[in-house]
């Protein structure tokens, strides 16, 4: 049996000293308005020493709709640096030092898009998709260990198309994630 008065200057011990920053994060992208279908999951690891984020997402969505079938399948890898993350984050209950509040980063992507025409029932050809984006953002963690984090991004895209002339094209990013801290 345990000596009270030490049960005791365990507990206070345990309650004054602050919670470890979350190491790591798992988070859902909030669908597209637009009303096509689709799901987009990452997994972030947290390395506070440098204020680093690293990420790593995946993603199936359908990209037509009507007469046309178009799925796409990619993935992506991302690095976001946490400038502030020695400072507590506005309306974030999360200790200094964690993954929240204002973030830049760079994301890379991979993809593969197929095209159906449901009319003809034949498959219209498939495209290798390359991109590559520079990302501006801020998470919260309003409660618990909730979390939701807004990013802003400006990038490129090369597809690589069989059967077609391959093409390039820039990109406005706008994102919305939802997840969860541990």
């Amino acid at each position: 049996m345990s000596d009270p008065l030490s049960v005791l200057a365990a507990t206070a011990l345990a309650t004054a000293l602050p919670a470890p920053p979350a190491r790591h994060d798992i988070s859902l992208a909030v669908p597209a308005l637009d009303g096509l279908r689709g799901i987009a999951a990452s997994y972030e690891h947290w390395l506070p020493e440098h204020r680093l984020g690293l990420a790593a997402s995946a993603q199936l969505r359908e990209s037509a709709t009507g007469d046309y079938l178009g799925l796409h399948a990619g993935a992506g890898a991302e690095l976001r640096w946490y400038w502030r993350a020695r400072h507590r984050a506005w309306l974030s209950r999360q200790p200094a030092g964690s993954m929240v509040g204002w973030f830049t980063g760079g994301r890379v992507d991979v993809g593969i898009a197929a095209t159906r025409d449901r009319v003809s029932e034949r498959w219209l050809g498939n495209a290798l998709e390359l991109g590559a984006t520079a990302l501006v953002g801020y998470r919260i963690a309003p409660w618990r260990d909730l979390e939701i984090t807004p990013t802003l991004g400006l990038g490129g895209r090369r597809e690589l198309a069989s059967g077609a002339p391959d093409w390039n094209r820039g990109t406005l990013s706008i994102g919305l994630a939802v997840g969860w801290l541990f």
